[in-house]
């Protein structure tokens, strides 16, 4: 008997793979999850203990009930500036749940994908699970880590893009002129694009513009509760589909749940209606002011590269001839400290780590310095480090 070749070509998470090496381990700095360091506003949290005290707690509609999808379709509107129909509005366990019933409603066996490189790995699994190939776009660092779209290579089994905006890992945005030149290369080719808009409401300059908005007609967007109202754990996402999709999306993710939480459901709901503007902004602001300083830290270092200006992660160099694995482990015994490797989001980033900037700014800032002392150890001679 034997296991599934598709599980086999699944990378394992380098991000919970760093974080399973680090659990026991007293006194470590934490900055390997993408955690915002708030609790859920206080109306998502009395909502959920509302529902929990005072409803019984049942299966609800497969996308949602239609209520929730009518307030996203609102934030849509309100935030996004793109008008969708409630019905094309599909709510998921978490915002992974939401690029799987995006990637299952177009992909089949032998369908080929362009995906980033460096890129979030949980989408790579789903591919592969999908028995699709992906094809890998560079992101470099010396671009600001933006796409050539003109470059991206396709053929006949191409189907979709897949693009993240802003990115994890690299927290770079895609602003207007880069979306439209995607949209053009989409048109061109007939391809889909998949975008990975989790992190909209986090940004530190210009409003991150949706892809819906540039190419409504091919664009299948992804979106979570989890970055902007602090509720990761709540596992709660929606993606928007094409008019008439609904149908066929339902099919794949009946395939492997039957409805998301309606706890969470009912918190989301409190967090679209009743959570203000100014209380995600006093969470973003937090990040801002943590980037600020971790990149103050490596100016005065003379080792600041870019500025990230959404999601709330910086991706830092190591030193020259080691893999990015080998410097987060010697992080982790070392220095007490936790990162990921960025050979975790593809091979373009084996020469970086990613860290997040949502742990808090002392454990950041201290972070950033932990990552400068190892690696002035290796420019001034590693052999007392063991290599």
């Amino acid at each position: 008997m034997r296991l599934s070749p598709a599980a086999e070509a699944i990378p394992r998470s380098g991000i919970r793979a760093m974080a399973a090496l680090a659990q026991g381990k007293e006194g470590l700095l934490h900055l390997e999850y993408g955690e915002p360091g708030f609790f859920a506003p206080e109306a998502v949290r009395r909502a959920a203990a509302r529902a929990v005290m005072e409803e019984r707690i049942v299966y609800t509609p497969t996308d949602g009930p239609l209520e929730l999808k009518r307030e996203i379709a609102a934030k849509l509107l309100r935030v996004n500036r793109v008008a969708v129909d409630p019905e094309q509005v599909f709510v998921t366990h978490g915002g992974v749940g939401a690029l799987y019933a995006s990637l299952g409603s177009v992909l089949g066996p032998g369908d080929r994908i362009l995906m980033p490189d460096p890129g979030w790995p949980n989408v790579l699994g789903q591919v592969y699970t999908l028995g699709a190939e992906p094809v890998f776009y560079p992101l470099e660092a010396e671009r600001g880590f933006q796409p050539e779209p003109e470059s991206w290579p396709v053929d006949e089994r191409t189907r979709a893009v897949l693009i993240n905006n802003p990115s994890n890992p690299t927290g770079a945005q895609f602003g207007r002129d880069m979306l439209e030149r995607i949209a053009a290369f989409a048109r061109k080719h007939e391809l889909w694009v998949l975008s990975d808009e989790v992190y909209d409401q986090v940004y530190f300059g210009e409003r991150p513009i949706s892809m819906l908005e540039v190419y409504p007609e091919g664009t299948l967007a992804s979106f979570s509760f989890s970055k902007t109202y602090a509720m990761t754990g709540w596992r709660l996402g929606y993606a928007v589909l094409q008019p008439g999709m609904r149908d066929w999306t339902t099919k794949v993710v009946e395939s492997c749940y039957s409805s998301s939480s309606m706890v969470a459901q009912r918190a989301a709901l409190a967090a679209l209606t009743e959570v203000g503007e100014a209380e995600i902004q006093r969470m973003v602001d937090s990040y801002r002011a943590t980037r600020d300083r971790a990149l103050a830290i490596l100016a005065q270092a003379g080792r600041q590269r870019y500025v990230p200006e959404g999601a709330f992660y910086l991706m830092l160099p190591v030193p020259r001839g080691v893999s990015s694995e080998s410097f987060a482990r010697l992080l982790l015994e070392r220095k007490g400290l936790v990162v990921v490797p960025g050979s975790t989001f593809g091979k373009r980033a084996d020469a970086e780590v990613r860290i997040s900037l949502a742990a808090g700014e002392e454990t950041v800032a201290d972070g950033v310095s932990r990552i400068l002392e190892l690696t002035q150890e290796f420019e001034y001679g590693a052999s007392h480090l063991g290599i």
